[in-house]
């Protein structure tokens, strides 16, 4: 699937009709003004008053595959030094902070883009930062600033590349599937060695042929006056100079090659990748290569997950992705064996499908049911501002339309059948690269990769753009704030069903989408002794059928409706999450009544999911991470604790539990008593309630409830170092916690106030040192768990293997200093006030985000 325009799907006649109700098959039309300066920056303005804020988003149509010889990952690393600060403005995330500001950037293999969002009576000081930015940026460039970013980009490698299983995986592969020198031969983060080798003067020539208006599109999206914003565009980016046009990247289309190759990692299961190169994300072929991946393996009623995981059982996942780019694609199938089964096996089940799919077209079914997922994930991508900014950002950059996604769609409505079939014979050949990601064997090492990169003949152009610019506004003067404007939360109205649960109801019409989210009162905490991962077990049975469907006639019943489902449990509650297409959701919510009230709990199910687990809790230390996700609740209470037993359970008690339990604890909490139900979107009340009251208001069950917890007085004893031993781990994970208020303690917004100077924000005094002035982390951050008792509040970060000890001593300094050497001062305090409560509005933006308020007072 695509990286980064937002694509638009839509069912054919056909699907419509197995949904029983045609969709709009124009798609969603937003309303979007753009134009272009004469320095030829692409502007689009997209106004939204729902709530008052904006996106700022610049993207710039640069990517890794733009990169030189010996300078992989430059990209990228660019990215992080555009918010290093100019003459003008020290530190760029200063003057946001007040805003209310949430911004951030990512690069690709295309692109690399930019955004803030800010209230909105800060737009003119977000569009003079991009601009600002743009025009001074290289006269402020040091080496001392360069040095200590490119530690903040290693340390990103190193936690989501080097320091994770099956990390190499990708990396391996693009160098297999493409020749060497080609754009996407090489993965975006690059490699340690070219990233040692870069220099200052490179990050000058790279701004200079890249980072200009005629090679940037700038879009807003938000609660805006269009005839300002027009006018502040031309003030701040009018006098930026255009900038020379950067060469286009060409690439020879990629002949498959049959190439097999292993990967040792410390990992427990091995991980089989078969991979083809495809086409440019522009080819009429790259639509119903999307479509093949998921009838494939796109969820769990596609061909392969239905007879590897669920029939075979052969496999723990499998997945398949058409990652097409710019000027090329590939096309991956995966999957992780279960335990004591080989990828042979596997690998078997993969030819088979795949010839099948040669050899005869999808079913009409098969059709209707990818097209309506893809139709409602097309809806939710556009829920949120930011998505519509990017979405809109980065189709005008790259396809020179800001309507792109319009043209995306239509793609997608024509696709058929027979397509699905010609594509599967001609990408999907016998000509693939093969890739075994496996355990290391006993006194083996673990696989190293050689970097690979660009051929050594396209070195970067010399010429440096006119900064900063001749005239226009007193740069040296930040823009303050508009007149502030008011906001008031959406409406709700809140009712019971005649079985007593509690509901919660607020309209949004910006989208036909309805997000449906039901709680009941028993999670994790509630397994008895003995019986660690009960609850999160009966959570994963929960949607495998009901009484009259079988697992996969349930999820197929919910995919013909485009529904997306999760289920989990927490340590307080279960929670049943619907994401749904309005003309939709009366059939969904007759589904969900059925899964809710009879559950199948199947032998072969439960023998599945139990299995699941199991594989989850064998991976799990793999992860650093996950190790200390793990162990920090054991040790803030103590193993036997409601909170201190892991979520997963031990192998050993998972290993114990029979179905007979899982009915028996289900039967006992899982009920309307105590349950809370929030619907949010396109939804009328009155109507919605008629609906629930047929539906889920027939719903019994949980005939007590969850039972009274027996639980001792917590005191974990203060200032004791935990060590878990990970051998060989590139990174260390640092959790320090301790027990905190709940949100009805008086002193709850207090601690909110304090967490977000501590460790929440990206200025916060925990981030600023261990990141910015120690290169110890990619980041750090504390946050609050709050519990139905004894919440948690904690820091956590990833820090290099070598820097473990000082980053400890830097965290607990900075924690002693709150109340010693640096307390937290009255203006910190009014910055901290200000940021909380400009960005508050932002919450209520999408059904997701009320949904998750409303949530919040419902507790």
């Amino acid at each position: 699937m695509r990286r980064l325009i937002v694509f638009f799907f839509l069912a054919t006649l056909t699907a419509a009709s197995a949904l029983g109700e045609q969709p709009d098959l124009k798609g969603p039309k937003l309303e979007i003004e753009s134009y272009r300066l004469p320095n030829g920056l692409k502007v689009a303005l997209h106004r939204d008053a729902s709530v008052p804020r904006v996106v700022v988003c610049v993207a710039y149509h640069v990517g890794s595959k733009n990169e030189r010889a010996g300078r992989t990952g430059f990209a990228h690393f660019f990215e992080h030094m555009m918010f290093r600060g100019t003459k003008n403005v020290a530190n760029y995330d200063i003057p946001l902070q007040e805003t209310g500001a949430q911004s951030n950037a990512f690069t690709t293999e295309d692109m690399t883009v930019y955004f803030e969002t800010v209230s909105s009576e800060y737009l003119e000081r977000a569009l003079y930062l991009e601009a600002e930015r743009l025009a001074f940026l290289p006269s402020a460039l040091d080496q001392a600033k360069f040095d200590t970013e490119r530690e903040v980009v290693k340390n990103e490698r190193r936690q989501d590349v080097d320091n994770v299983p099956y990390g190499l995986v990708e990396e391996t592969l693009l160098g297999r599937v493409f020749p060497k020198g080609h754009p996407y031969s090489w993965p975006v983060i690059g490699s340690m060695k070219d990233l040692s080798a870069a220099s200052l003067d490179d990050l000058r020539s790279f701004f200079a042929e890249f980072y200009h208006p005629a090679n940037a599109t700038l879009c807003l999206v938000g609660d805006f006056d269009p005839a300002r914003a027009k006018d502040l565009i031309a003030r701040y980016f009018g006098p930026l100079s255009a900038g020379p046009r950067p060469s286009s990247v060409h690439a020879q289309p990629v002949a498959a090659r049959s190439t097999h190759a292993e990967l040792a990692d410390e990992v427990k299961l091995p991980r089989i990748h078969w991979s083809w190169p495809t086409v440019a994300d522009d080819h009429p072929d790259s639509p119903a290569l999307d479509m093949l991946a998921t009838v494939l393996a796109g969820g769990e009623t596609s061909r392969l997950y239905k007879t590897l995981v669920r029939d075979l059982r052969l496999a723990k996942d499998v997945s398949a992705d058409n990652d097409t780019k710019e000027v090329a694609g590939l096309f991956k199938l995966q999957a992780t064996a279960a335990e004591g089964k080989t990828t042979a096996d596997i690998e078997s089940e993969f030819q088979k499908e795949i010839a099948r799919l040669r050899s005869e077209p999808p079913s009409p079914a098969e059709l209707a049911r990818v097209l309506a997922r893809l139709e409602t994930g097309l809806y939710a991508r556009l829920t949120r501002a930011i998505g519509r900014a990017i979405a809109i950002s980065t189709g005008f950059a790259q396809k020179d339309d800001p309507e792109y996604y319009r043209k995306e769609f239509a793609r997608y409505f024509k696709v058929t059948p027979a397509d699905i079939q010609r594509v599967a014979s001609r990408y999907l050949t016998d000509d693939k690269v093969i890739l075994l990601a496996r355990p290391v064997k006993p006194g083996e090492a673990k696989t190293e990769l050689a970097p690979v990169g660009p051929d050594p003949d396209t070195a970067r152009k010399a010429t440096v753009s006119t900064r900063p610019p001749a005239g226009g506004p007193d740069w040296s003067k930040l823009p303050g704030p508009t007149m502030p404007q008011g906001f008031q939360p959406p409406r709700y109205v809140r009712r019971s069903l005649s079985n007593g649960i509690d509901l919660w109801i607020s309209t949004w019409k910006m989208l036909p989408l309805v997000q449906v989210s039901l709680t009941v009162p028993i999670g994790t905490g509630d397994d008895p002794q003995g019986k660690a991962g009960l609850a999160h077990l009966t959570a994963r049975l929960l949607d495998q059928g009901t009484a009259s469907r079988t697992a996969t006639e349930l999820a197929e019943a919910f995919e013909q409706l485009g529904t997306a489902v999760r289920v989990g449990a927490g340590r307080d509650d279960t929670a049943v999450g619907l994401r749904v297409l309005a003309r939709n959701l009366e059939p969904t919510l007759t589904l969900l009544a059925e899964m809710l009230a009879s559950p199948r709990f199947d032998p072969k199910d439960f023998d599945r999911e139990r299995t699941q687990q199991l594989a989850s809790l064998l991976q799990g230390p793999e992860d650093v991470g996950w190790l200390a996700r793990r162990a920090l609740p054991i040790v803030m209470y103590n193993p036997d604790h409601p909170y201190g037993k892991p979520a997963e359970g031990y192998p050993e008690t998972v290993k114990r539990l029979t179905l007979e339990e899982i009915r028996a604890f289900h039967a006992r909490g899982f009920g309307p008593k105590g349950a809370t139900l929030i619907v949010t979107g396109d939804v009328d009340p009155d109507a919605v309630t008629r609906t629930l009251e047929q539906t889920l208001g027939r719903w019994r069950g949980g005939s007590s409830g969850p039972s009274p917890r027996p639980v001792a007085e917590v005191k974990p004893e203060p200032g004791v170092i935990y060590l878990v031993d990970k051998p060989g781990a590139v990174q260390s994970v640092i959790s320090v916690g301790r027990h905190w208020v709940d949100r009805r303690d008086p002193r709850y917004m207090a601690t909110l106030v304090g967490n977000y100077l501590l460790g929440e924000d990206f200025l916060s005094r925990l981030n600023k040192n261990l990141r910015e002035d120690h290169g110890y982390t990619y980041g750090v951050r504390s946050a609050f768990d709050f519990r139905r008792s004894k919440s948690v509040w904690s820091v956590s970060t990833a820090v290099r293997a070598d820097a473990t000890a000082p980053a400890l001593q830097e965290i607990l300094k900075e924690l002693d200093a709150l109340a010693k050497a640096r307390p937290i001062t009255a203006d910190e305090v009014d910055k901290a006030r200000s940021a909380e409560a400009r960005s508050y509005p932002e919450g209520f933006e999408s059904p997701s985000g009320i949904a998750s308020a409303l949530s919040e007072i419902a507790e």
